[in-house]
């Protein structure tokens, strides 16, 4: 276990009071932090260490959208997209199950008198960039497809023309 590397951080995340757990598994230790989101779902950072040898730790963002069916895909992909192209340090991706997560890495040359706080800065700015953006995701979801706006464009126009060539007349009242 790399519990050197899982030490330095949760001393970084007490320092600065970051409420956490922490999971050992049979060849991987944790770091288990969560943040609910402005507006959107409480999301689990999960900050992993593989090695004994370094300091090479994971950051995974989980919980950020689940389930995306095959036809809202590209859509959620496209605001992934837009993220990765508007924001540094994290990516964000969707996965083959139609699940959006975010990483980053810490160099594996990490010092130790750096690795704590540069997890937490990694934490720091995660949750900037999913106060900032996570409205792009919601909006991909649940956008309207561009084949259905435009029927519903096309139907208004159609009524409006009707209703222009047929307008209705209401008799005034009888006093």
């Amino acid at each position: 276990m790399a519990v050197n590397t899982i030490e330095l951080i949760t001393e970084a995340f007490d320092q600065h009071h970051i409420k956490y757990k922490v999971v050992e598994l049979e060849n991987l230790s944790l770091i288990d932090a969560g943040y609910n989101i402005t507006g959107g779902p409480t999301v689990r950072f999960h900050f992993l260490s593989q090695s004994e040898e370094n300091n090479d730790v994971q950051v995974r963002i989980n919980g950020i959208l689940h389930k995306v069916s095959k036809e809202k895909r590209p859509k959620v992909l496209e605001a992934c997209n837009r993220i990765n192209s508007e924001m540094r340090f994290f990516k964000f991706y969707l996965d083959k199950d139609g699940t959006v997560f975010g990483q980053a890495d810490l160099p594996a040359g990490t010092s130790d008198d750096r690795v704590g706080e540069n997890s937490y800065e990694l934490f720091i700015r995660g949750i900037q960039i999913l106060d900032r953006c996570y409205h792009y995701f919601p909006e991909a979801y649940y956008s309207t497809p561009e084949s259905e706006k435009n029927e519903l464009l096309l139907n208004t126009l159609n009524a409006l023309q009707d209703l222009r060539d047929n307008p209705v007349t209401i008799p005034p009242e009888e006093k």
